[in-house]
């Protein structure tokens, strides 16, 4: 059951991403890429200030016992935000969603095999060779039906 409401929430999730990234690719378009990215994590930040208080058993977090680098999701979250909403009004949402999707799943590959999580590697490949056709056949044909 836990299984499949995570199922359920993932997929949830992946329709969140699409639709706050066109919101914030809009929003580009009135305030620039890197202002969307500005009021897109102020905006969050507030909202999560006000749910975080009921969401964690307690808020004695000892900052100076993490890491540094694990802090650089923020810099990383910021990034991705900020492109997102410079590439997504010239390439459209199909293709920039495909675009994104397929970078996560290289670089998801990636960090697995670095991890030892992949059981078979020529398996992974030729999942990941048939993204890249995918996303190749899908630029071809948008490509030709332009000339």
């Amino acid at each position: 059951m836990i299984i499949m409401f995570m199922i359920l929430l993932a997929f949830f999730n992946g329709s969140l991403i699409v639709s706050t990234r066109v919101v914030n690719a809009k929003l580009g378009l009135y305030v620039s890429s890197a202002g969307a990215a500005f009021w897109n994590h102020l905006v969050g930040f507030l909202f999560l200030a006000l749910i975080v208080p009921f969401l964690t058993s307690s808020l004695g977090i000892t900052v100076e016992r993490i890491p540094f680098y694990l802090f650089l999701g923020g810099i990383l979250g910021a990034s991705y935000v900020a492109i997102n909403n410079w590439v997504l009004p010239k390439v459209g949402v199909t293709k920039a969603t495909v675009l994104v999707i397929a970078g996560q799943i290289i670089v998801g590959t990636i960090i697995d095999f670095a991890n030892g999580k992949i059981s078979n590697f020529s398996i992974t490949i030729i999942g990941i060779s048939l993204v890249i056709l995918g996303m190749w056949i899908g630029n071809y044909e948008t490509a030709v039906s332009s000339d």
